[in-house]
């Protein structure tokens, strides 16, 4: 499965995801926290998010062969005023919404990760800011279109839904509250990821949420979190392409992402670190988008000192970047992609960290 055949060619998962994509998504159960934690022989307590023995091979070097893909464009809009206004400056500049038409339904997929789970709320958030997924529903009312949101949660999705205010959301805004659907906008967070490979959560990422939340995170030797999830990542978009991406990075997770957070007030979880960048990046391509949301990351992260693999590492070198690019789901080069300054106070700096 991940070798290669007598071409040179890779022999993935890719032509299985294809067959299956019309089935992806059928069961989105909520999953309760039992099995997600097992017992540290050091005696404290790690995540299978952690769980680093099971860990597979490196992943393969990148080709550097991309199928041809139109140019891309990436808008970055600062959020001076409101965020909804910050929203709709970087939906227009990225292309708009004019596809969608009176009467469709539209899944909106913010980051709903799972819920909140300890009395003690963490100084930051692992979610989609619901000012962000508001602005998003009402761009698709005006458009005559019936907005739903949803999406499938690492735990028990159906009372994230609620303890995130989504439900709340949906109820005022007029959406549809629906742990998940076939297609959608994407509106990831910006995150790190703590798990082995991953790296980083954007665009790419937010496809997990197709999964059952068991495959997630149970311990076996092939469990999405564990082996070669970066290419896992890639290979789960496959399954469909959002109309846009639209990320929120307004607030970012440059360290301990998601987990840290999700068990805030254990002592055994305590790297998170969050910074504010105040921004909000759009992009009809998911591979292109991730890239700059990428170099967003590694700036604010530099500024904490922070010495991750992500901050290291050129954005081309990321596994989930090239290897999605390499399926032919996005740009990758970056002579193809026109990066759209809105008003970005530190424009030029998310650019030098761009390569």
């Amino acid at each position: 499965m991940d070798g290669r055949d007598g071409t040179g060619s890779r022999i993935h998962r890719r032509k299985f995801m294809r067959c299956g994509a019309t089935v992806m998504g059928a069961s989105m159960l909520g999953s309760g926290l039992t099995g997600c934690l097992r017992d540290d022989p050091s005696g404290g307590r790690t995540s299978y998010l952690r769980a680093l023995d099971f860990v597979g091979p490196e992943p393969l070097p990148p080709t550097r062969i991309y199928p041809a893909m139109p140019k891309a464009v990436v808008s970055i809009a600062g959020v001076h005023g409101s965020v909804e206004e910050a929203v709709r400056e970087a939906v227009e500049a990225a292309g708009g919404l004019a596809e969608i038409e009176p009467g469709q339904r539209v899944m909106i997929k913010p980051n709903i990760t799972g819920p909140i789970l300890w009395n003690i709320y963490p100084p930051g958030r692992i979610t989609t800011d619901l000012e962000v997924v508001q602005a998003v529903i009402r761009l698709v009312k005006e458009r005559g279109a019936h907005p739903l949101v949803g999406d499938c949660g690492m735990f028990l999705s159906e009372f994230a839904f609620t303890t995130t205010g989504f439900e709340w959301l949906c109820r005022r805004e007029g959406a549809e509250g629906f742990p998940f659907n076939r297609s959608f906008i994407n509106v990831p967070m910006l995150k790190n990821h703590e798990t082995t490979f991953a790296e980083f959560t954007c665009c790419l990422k937010s496809f997990v949420g197709v999964c059952h939340p068991d495959d997630r995170k149970l311990p076996v030797p092939d469990a999405l979190h564990i082996r070669n999830i970066s290419e896992k990542i890639a290979e789960l978009n496959l399954c469909l392409e959002p109309l846009i991406n639209i990320v929120d990075a307004t607030t970012i997770m440059v360290q301990g992402g998601p987990g840290d957070s999700m068990f805030w007030g254990d002592p055994f979880y305590h790297d998170a670190v969050w910074d504010h960048p105040g921004l909000i990046l759009a992009s009809r391509d998911r591979v292109a988008c991730d890239s700059v949301a990428l170099a967003v990351l590694k700036l604010f992260a530099a500024g904490h000192r922070i010495s991750l693999d992500y901050v290291e590492k050129s954005v081309w070198d990321q596994v989930q970047i090239y290897y999605a690019a390499e399926l032919g789901l996005g740009q990758a080069e970056a002579e193809n992609i026109t990066i759209e300054d809105l008003r970005v106070s530190q424009f030029d700096e998310i650019r030098d960290n761009w390569k």
